[in-house]
């Protein structure tokens, strides 16, 4: 049974710009959705299901976080989702300030009702 998208344990944000993340600080990802917990990278690297990766994941051209993730799943012509597992305290706090802007940016977009 497929995990209903709208209530997810831990929701998506609606990237309000295009993010990046690098594999081995080569390869440059770029990433259909972000959660606190982790990310699906829209190119399908030759990645599997279980494998390790550390992904330097570019917020702005300022700022990156390093994580630790775990390639939970492919989509074959789509990419792959992956789960952050690891990552510094302030790489922690730096993605949870990106994640509430995000949020709160969906908030003030989205439509309103009636007119």
């Amino acid at each position: 049974m497929a995990a209903d998208k709208e209530h997810r344990f831990c929701p998506r944000a609606r990237l309000t710009q295009p993010l990046m993340a690098e594999y081995h600080h080569a390869y440059r990802i770029p990433l259909r959705d972000l959660s606190l917990t982790g990310a699906f990278l829209a190119e399908e690297l030759p990645f599997h299901a279980g494998q390790d990766v550390h992904l330097t994941v570019r917020l702005n051209d300022r700022e990156a976080i390093e994580v630790e993730a775990v390639v939970r799943r492919r989509v074959p012509g789509k990419g792959s989702g992956v789960e952050f597992v690891s990552m510094s305290r302030t790489d922690s706090a730096r993605l949870r300030e990106y994640f509430a802007s995000a949020r709160a940016s969906e908030k003030r977009v989205q439509p309103s009702s009636g007119a």
